[in-house]
């Protein structure tokens, strides 16, 4: 059983949390800021000559100002840039490529007796948490705020 995306910084947070009290845990700031409803309504930011000046990178979850950080043009965008900068896209390929080889390798650690059947499950699970989570070695400058225009 895999994680849902939506939930995987909050069972991270409740993971690394697990010898807390449950009152500790629900009023703690970070708790509340991973419950709390993001207010995103648009992940481009542009200046008063429809020029974009920030995306909200889809892998970083965080602004980033294009002054700053390197994105790769997107044809098929309104925008015209990616949804990632491209330490994002990269990373985030790595990461997708090293899960699809490790789950493709698990039926002939299986078939090998390596591992057992009934450790496949979880194996997969910790595969895909390991794919969703952000790299933060080499993260550009960003914001969790959108920047004022």
């Amino acid at each position: 059983m895999s994680t849902k995306k939506v939930f995987i910084e909050l069972v991270e947070y409740l993971e690394s949390h697990k010898d807390s009290k449950i009152g500790d845990i629900l009023t703690s700031e970070a708790f509340k800021d991973i419950i709390t409803a993001k207010k995103n309504t648009t992940t481009v930011l542009k200046d008063e000559n429809d020029n974009v000046i920030a995306i909200f990178c889809y892998y970083h979850k965080q602004w980033e100002l294009l002054k700053d950080v390197e994105y790769g043009t997107k044809v098929s965008s309104a925008t015209g840039f990616n949804t990632m900068c491209k330490i994002g896209v990269n990373k985030w390929t790595k990461q997708h490529n090293d899960a699809k080889k490790a789950k493709a390798e698990l039926l002939d650690q299986v078939a090998s007796g390596e591992i057992k059947p009934q450790d496949v499950a979880q194996l997969v699970n910790d595969i895909d948490r390991k794919r969703d989570t952000i790299d933060k070695e080499n993260m550009p400058k960003g914001t969790k705020e959108t920047p004022k225009v």
